[in-house]
């Protein structure tokens, strides 16, 4: 068990030298350079567990297993405001933690008397009532986060499409897959938990230490994506709370635009997309467009759902797609890559070329121009 652990600590240390060295660090930065120390001392403290197995090494991995978490949520809570401050009504999230350490030191010390000596593994494999209870407790306690964050997370994603036409430097579907899949993980150790707690399972640590090995590599996933992450700040967006207020129709049942003004001003971004072609402007966003034509955000984006029936995101990249399309079906341009006319038709990279297109379309943009070639 030794050897993976002192591996998942060397690859972390290169990731948290990364994180320390990264330029203009940010506070979300400085979480995940928390998240990796939390981790590293779990991984390190199970070394100590084995070869000198005590009630206080026992309490130092309780520790850092109860708080890691909180300071996760915190950092996704960082990426999702977009302010890069830390907020004074998130600090709830350390509550249950708080309480947990509290009543466990309270049953080692006071309402038990427990050999300091003890194999840490004697107080895992016969808990007290205390402890079992804060064990399951605590499972429970994670999954409901994870699942709020996940929420909070699918909201980010539908409130960025309104306000803007291209979001690969702003989506966090990378910090969403962790969130999802840690989630997955953790109602599957709370299942092996409650089995072994039944006396369905005899021996936990291998699965247990196969759920370690899946949430160093989750780890790993999220330093990687973490230090190349861009932060709403990064990009300099000048109203980042904006785009935590996604918008629907139900919203706009209250607005003070009748069906008449609706269709005029559908009509002027109509024209402004057909004529001036400002779809063509990779990081077009819905202030842009509302300062062309002298209205207000809201109704811009009222206009359009409600119209359209579409985000702006989307209504933005349909326009690119069927620019795209011409582009590509014009045998004057077959000497250009596909690449470069994808450019040319707003998007700013491959990936969201291909992606876009193939949602719209059904195939890629080379599958695309190759059958109307064939024809």
């Amino acid at each position: 068990m030794i050897f993976p652990i002192v591996i998942g600590l060397t690859i972390l240390s290169i990731f948290l030298m990364f994180t320390i060295n990264k330029k203009n660090k940010v506070l979300s930065d400085k979480y995940l350079i928390a998240i990796i120390l939390f981790f590293m001392g779990i991984l390190a403290s199970q070394i100590l567990m084995e070869n000198w197995p005590s009630v206080g090494i026992y309490l130092i991995v309780l520790f850092l297993n109860t708080y890691y978490f909180p300071v996760l949520v915190i950092y996704g809570l960082i990426l999702l405001d977009g302010k890069n401050k830390l907020q004074r009504n998130w600090l709830w999230v350390f509550a249950y933690p708080v309480i947990y350490n509290v009543f466990l030191v309270l049953d080692l010390f006071v309402f038990n008397d427990y050999n300091t000596m003890i194999k840490p593994e004697a107080l895992f494999k016969k808990p007290s009532d205390y402890q079992l209870f804060f064990y399951i407790t605590q499972y429970i306690y994670v999954i409901v986060l994870l699942i709020w964050l996940a929420r909070k997370l699918n909201l980010y994603t539908l409130a960025i499409k309104n306000v803007h036409s291209s979001i690969e430097h702003i989506n966090l579907n990378w910090f969403r897959n962790f969130t999802v899949a840690l989630l997955g993980l953790s109602c599957t150790g709370f299942v092996v938990f409650l089995c072994f707690s039944l006396g369905f399972i005899e021996n936990i640590e291998i699965p247990f230490g196969i759920e370690y090995v899946i949430f160093v590599l989750l780890l790993f996933y999220l330093c990687y994506n973490g230090i190349r992450q861009y932060s709403i700040a990064d990009l300099n967006f000048e109203n980042p709370n904006a785009i935590h207020k996604p918008t629907n129709i139900e919203k706009y049942q209250s607005s003070n635009l009748d069906d008449l003004s609706i269709d005029k001003h559908f009509q002027q971004i109509v024209q402004l997309f057909d004529e001036e072609n400002v779809f063509l402007e990779p990081q077009l966003k819905i202030d842009d467009v509302a300062k062309t034509l002298d209205i207000s955000v809201h109704k811009v984006s009222q206009v359009i759902n409600s119209k359209s029936n579409n985000n702006f995101y989307d209504f933005v990249n349909r326009y690119r797609v069927e620019y795209f399309k011409k582009l590509l079906s014009d045998p004057k341009h077959r000497k250009f890559t596909i690449l470069s006319l994808g450019i040319e038709s707003g998007f700013n990279s491959k990936a969201s070329m291909n992606r876009v297109f193939k949602n719209y379309e059904g195939k890629s943009p080379k599958d695309f121009q190759k059958s109307i070639q064939d024809t």
